[in-house]
């Protein structure tokens, strides 16, 4: 009783340490929204929905950017694949311990003899083959398993690299959509402005009609360009609204869509702000850029697999051992009597080694050879496009947000000029000194700079977010 009672608590001890390995083997996973499972969207639960609980009053383009890279499913993507790297980092040292197995076996036959046979025997046999241990333990293999090794070490490198460039394109992305949402909501202000204006002239000029003063042409006139005027108010809504369903989805959002009470804060500032000269960004691109860091890595790859098929051209050694036990148990009968048992037992062990050089596979190792000799050289100049593609991107960036900040610079002062030009025609109208067709020219010019001034200050916010991410920063 006593030794059940040991073999019962050893037997719960092993089953607990295997389990506790196993989950401590196991990658933590957060599953995506329970909303996503869902295949009707009006019966989804609220709470099943992925959604933001804002820190401030308004949302913020970091906080923007942060819910992102919580939430976005494709970023959320690339940790699992650095996981799945640094395990094959892992497994690559495998080779360099013992492979060991175990074995067991139970057999039973039956056999008898055909009725030609002169006294027509048949036997029952029971055999046993175990349990047995093998083991094969790689002693050398021309350095291909420290190729291998090495190999899986930088892809390991490449896989956080490209996490890290695809947080920084993710950044730059919210960043585009967040200020997208911004010119439309000031394009939205510039509409009911103008709005404001030609209702302002219009009822002005229909009191104008009923005296006479006015003919009614000019009272047309102002009603048309307020129908106008509408229409880009809708345009603006419309975009408002599908840029915040843009920048949703790019921040995680099973709806689709931002909470109806996100507010933003107000436009963004048309200060700029003086660059570093142009050689200190090239340098931080070429020192920062996660895309070329993965390009560099991918060449390292490419360097240890074709110096591993180089390592097939040598020999191997293994070092072998066996330990094994069997037993055997026969009967046989002649006639319906039990005439022979016999019974054997065995015990057996062995070790080796064993040395193997392939001399010739019909020039499989060759070719694969150079296959990935032309890998290599394939991977040395993507990396040289990359590398040259980063100086570009960081010149256009650069000249981007200096051209941007001069038209914006330069739309200030016109609108300025439009607005003054647009009040004296608007009292010289009023006055009856200037034809209507000039009003509407100078409103018309006036409503253009505005927009075209909150287009420069967005190009310049954009480029601005370029300018970093394509010097590596997120």
């Amino acid at each position: 009783m006593k030794k059940t009672r040991n073999t019962s608590r050893r037997f719960l001890i092993a089953s607990s340490a295997l389990v506790l390995l196993c989950a401590g083997g196991c990658n933590s996973y957060t599953p995506p929204p329970a909303a996503v499972t869902k295949s009707s969207f009006t019966s989804i639960p609220k709470e099943d929905h992925q959604t933001i609980a804002l820190s401030e009053k308004y949302l913020t383009l970091q906080e923007a950017q942060n819910v992102a890279i919580r939430n976005n499913p494709t970023f959320r993507t690339k940790y699992y694949a650095v996981t799945a790297a640094r395990s094959a980092y892992y497994a690559a040292f495998a080779p360099y311990l013992p492979s060991i197995d175990a074995n067991f076996g139970i057999k039973g036959s039956f056999t008898r003899q055909g009725r030609y046979h002169e006294q027509n025997p048949h036997s029952r046999a029971f055999s046993v083959s175990g349990p047995g241990v093998s083991a094969n333990w790689l002693i050398f293999d021309s350095f291909a398993r420290e190729m291998n090794l090495l190999a899986a070490k930088h892809g390991w490198k490449r896989s956080e690299a490209l996490e890290l460039d695809a947080r920084r394109i993710l950044v730059r992305d919210v960043a585009y959509a967040y200020n997208s949402v911004l010119l439309a909501r000031e394009k939205i202000r510039i509409a009911e402005q103008d709005m404001e204006f030609q209702e302002s002239m219009l009822k002005e000029n229909e009191l104008k009609f009923e005296v006479g003063s006015v003919t009614l042409s000019d009272v047309l006139n102002f009603k048309a360009y307020y129908n106008s005027a509408e229409s880009n108010l809708f345009t603006a809504q419309n975009n408002f609204i599908s840029y915040k369903y843009a920048l949703a989805v790019l921040m995680g959002l099973t709806e689709g869509k931002l909470p109806d009470d996100v507010k933003f804060p107000g436009m963004l500032s048309s200060d700029g702000e003086i660059l570093s000269p142009l050689p200190v960004y090239l340098d931080m691109a070429l020192a920062n850029r996660p895309d070329l860091k993965a390009y560099r890595e991918a060449l390292e790859i490419a360097k240890y697999n074709y110096w591993g098929s180089i390592s097939a051209f040598g020999p191997k050694a293994y070092f072998t051992a066996d330990l094994g036990f069997g037993y055997n148990e026969t009967y046989r009968t002649v006639y319906g009597d039990s005439n022979t048992v016999s019974r054997s037992d065995s015990f057996s062990h062995s070790y080796g080694l064993n040395v193997t050089w392939n001399l010739f596979s019909g020039g499989a190792t060759f070719f694969n050879m150079r296959a990935q000799q032309a890998a290599m050289f394939q991977s040395d100049f993507e990396l040289a496009n990359n590398w040259i593609s980063t100086i570009a991107e960081v010149r256009v960036a650069y000249d981007s947000y200096l051209t941007a900040l001069k038209q914006v610079k330069l739309s200030q002062k016109n609108l300025e000029l439009s607005r003054k030009i647009r009040d004296l025609v608007d009292e010289e109208y009023r006055a009856g000194n200037t034809e209507l067709t000039r009003l509407n020219e100078a409103q018309r010019d006036f409503v253009s700079n505005e927009t075209t001034l909150a287009t420069y200050v967005i190009e310049m916010h954009n480029a601005k977010a370029k300018l970093i991410a394509v010097t590596g920063g997120y």
